[in-house]
């Protein structure tokens, strides 16, 4: 050993040191470089996971998102947010779900970023997203459930009230067309609607009722049309016993006429008839008078009656025109002037 270091040269010793410090100084390096590769590592590591988490929000969000348009474009919301305040009790229901339905959606938000914070930044607007759209979800779903039962409420409540209101009138109509159909059956078939609908009203199954309503007022038709039935043959058959009894007194009015015209016709014919003779009988009768005398020989005497009350009486005797007594003797007045009375 001793022969060692004799033999053991400034020059070797300066190598080891060298070698000695450049072994340190790669042991060095190569924990700097551990340390960098250690921290590069774990901040991928970060990255990664920021993105994971955003993405899982993302993903939470999505089905959210679903799930409330799903909701939004349903039938069931359709049909609430077209029903009225008139068409409910309480108009508040239909305010509440048009002023819930009318919330803006939030702003979409990505998770395509590189960096670590701005990632967690992101995953918080999404989580925040996501609870908007579940809290819409449940709060207009449970408006739209109200509108619905509000509507259907007011709807079974006026449908019940619209059949009692039939059932009256169907009653009313019943009574009034007794002895007035054509046809019994028709009021018969009325009034077995009347009993069924009078058990529906008071139910809870809206088309039950509404079919009953429809049952009844189709009864009621049938009803009001065996009453113009009878009205139209009714009027028909006094229409037609008018004719006839026009008929008759017409025929009975042109006999008459008839009758009078054949006998005054006779009574016409006969005037001319009987003035024509009376016209022909008078010459007839006057013609052959002129020779009978007895006639104006009757009348002729009345006239010399006048000298038999003479104004003075004559007592020296007769003058000379014949004898007062005895009338024996008429001299030629007797026998002339009779004959010159006829001629003139």
């Amino acid at each position: 050993m001793h022969d060692d270091m004799k033999n053991t040269t400034p020059d070797s010793h300066k190598k080891k040191r060298i070698v000695i410090g450049v072994s340190a100084l790669l042991v060095a390096i190569l924990a700097a470089g551990g340390a960098v590769a250690i921290y590069q590592h774990s901040a991928s590591a970060q990255l990664a996971e920021a993105k994971s988490t955003c993405a899982q929000a993302a993903d939470r969000l999505r089905v959210a998102q679903n799930k409330y348009s799903a909701l939004i474009n349903g039938d069931e919301y359709k049909s609430a947010v077209a029903v009225t305040d008139k068409q409910v009790e309480d108009g508040r229901v239909v305010t509440t779900l048009a002023k819930d339905s009318g919330d803006e959606t939030p702003t979409m938000v990505a998770c395509n970023v590189e960096d670590k914070t701005a990632l967690e930044r992101n995953t918080g607007l999404i989580d925040k997203n996501t609870t908007w759209y579940e809290t819409h979800a449940k709060t207009i779903d449970a408006d739209v459930k109200n509108v619905v039962k509000a509507r259907d409420a007011k709807t079974l409540k006026d449908t019940q009230t619209a059949l009692g209101r039939k059932i009256t009138d169907a009653k009313k109509l019943y009574d009034a067309s007794k002895d007035k159909v054509k046809d019994d059956k028709t009021r018969d078939a009325l009034k077995k609607q009347m009993d069924a609908a009078g058990k529906l009203k008071d139910g809870k199954d809206v088309k039950k009722i509404k079919d009953a309503q429809a049952g009844l007022e189709k009864a009621m038709k049938t009803v009001n049309d065996s009453v113009k039935a009878k009205q139209d043959a009714d009027k028909k058959a006094a229409e037609e016993k008018a004719r006839q009894e026009a008929e008759a007194q017409a025929a009975a009015a042109a006999a008459q006429a008839q009758a009078q015209q054949q006998y005054v016709a006779p009574q016409q014919s006969y005037t001319p008839t009987y003035t024509v003779p009376q016209q022909s009988y008078t010459p007839a009768y006057t013609a052959p008078a002129a020779p009978q005398q007895s006639a104006p020989q009757y009348s002729a005497p009345a006239a010399p009656a006048q000298p038999a009350t003479p104004s003075t009486p004559s007592t020296g005797g007769n003058t000379g025109s014949g004898p007062i007594s005895g009338g024996h003797g008429c001299g030629s007045l007797c026998t002339s002037a009779p004959t010159d009375t006829y001629v003139r």
